[in-house]
């Protein structure tokens, strides 16, 4: 599973934002997220990785600072939990 991938799927449909324009170095503020968006990203996260993610994961998205962040967030916590 591609977490980067997956995660760039869903704040491009979320916040409206091509795909191919989010880096891992672009800002989450750069890419118009804000806690609506963060909490929206999280749900369509669980559902396209078919898990759910920790209660905390709302709070620990919206202070990454980019998207390199959150895929690395993503990443450790999906190694945490399997399954």
């Amino acid at each position: 599973m591609d977490v980067a991938a997956e995660l760039r799927t869903s704040i491009s449909r979320i916040c409206d934002v091509p795909a191919e324009s989010i880096t891992d170095e672009a800002t989450l503020d750069s890419l118009g997220f804000d806690s609506l968006a963060a909490a929206e990203v999280l749900t369509d996260l669980e559902i396209r990785l078919g898990r759910e993610l920790p209660v905390d994961g709302l709070r620990r998205l919206t202070v990454s600072r980019t998207v390199g962040d959150v895929v690395a967030l993503l990443q450790d916590e999906l190694a945490r939990s399997p399954g």
